[in-house]
């Protein structure tokens, strides 16, 4: 007899912890469903997330998509294009062709303006948010985004200089006439090697020359591989040269194609 009690008073002691736990998670739950539709979320948080996510685009489109090296200052000015306002670059300094590679800080301010509470929704306060960040980039390392790590914000953050790099090396504004007189001044039996010789005798050393030719058209393309500068001329026997540019512009990344006869004689479709 005295046993059957005892299992009854093991069961009701079971039962009693488990009514127990039942009810402390339903008060933690009440607890945590008041705490959403009453407390608005934290500003600050949300402005400190939007920069995090800036800093990641940074890190992203300072990632090389060429081997040719760049130094620090291209890349400063690249930051100061695509990001101003609420992106103060700091300082830059290095190549990226070195070992310890082209280094460019930035100051990233965020302002959140809030939002308005609704129907179970208690908004957002309105925050800001100031993050420095250290990129790192190197040439040869394609990783989809450049290295980056949060540093310290200075006490003077607009008082670092802006940069003024040397232009990269890029085609004219008359590369494309220059493509097609050329051409034009082919007769109708030129050869490739007919067309790369003159052309490169109108461009300079550092823009990549190449002609093919299928049947009665000849085709050129004169190109820049750092800036992603190509001119595509078709010139087919008999009629006047023109310029191709329906090709898709990723075959100029590294790895593809690039500014080459085959984009016009051979398209690729890449998505």
């Amino acid at each position: 007899m005295s046993s059957s009690k005892t299992v009854a008073r093991s069961v009701l002691k079971g039962v009693g912890i488990t009514l127990a736990v039942v009810l402390a998670l339903a008060v933690a739950l009440v607890v945590w469903i008041y705490y959403e539709i009453t407390v608005p979320d934290d500003g600050d948080r949300i402005a400190e997330r939007q920069g995090q996510a800036t800093a990641q685009e940074i890190a992203v489109d300072l990632e090389p998509g060429y081997t040719d090296p760049l130094d620090a200052e291209n890349l400063a000015q690249r930051v100061v294009d695509g990001y101003a306002p609420g992106v103060t670059v700091l300082g830059w300094e290095g190549n990226s062709g070195t070992d310890e590679g082209a280094v460019v800080e930035v100051a990233v301010r965020t302002q959140f303006g809030g939002s308005r509470s609704g129907w179970f929704d208690p908004g957002s306060t309105a925050g800001q948010s100031l993050t420095c960040w250290r990129f790192t980039v190197h040439a040869r390392q394609h990783d989809g985004e450049a290295s980056r790590d949060e540093i310290g914000c200075s006490d003077d953050l607009d008082g670092a200089p802006a940069p003024d790099p040397t232009p990269l090396p890029s085609l004219g504004p008359d590369a494309e006439a220059t493509v097609l007189a050329t051409l034009d001044d082919l007769g109708d039996d030129a050869t490739p090697s007919d067309a790369e010789s003159r052309l490169r005798s109108a461009f300079p050393e550092f823009v990549d020359v190449r002609a093919d030719r299928e049947g009665d058209e000849l085709v050129a393309t004169v190109g820049v591989v750092r800036s992603r500068d190509c001119v595509v001329g078709v010139r087919p026997d008999g009629e006047p040269a023109w310029r191709y540019s329906a090709f898709d512009r990723i075959q100029l990344e590294p790895g593809e194609l690039g500014c080459d006869p085959g984009l016009y004689l051979r398209p690729i479709t890449t998505h």
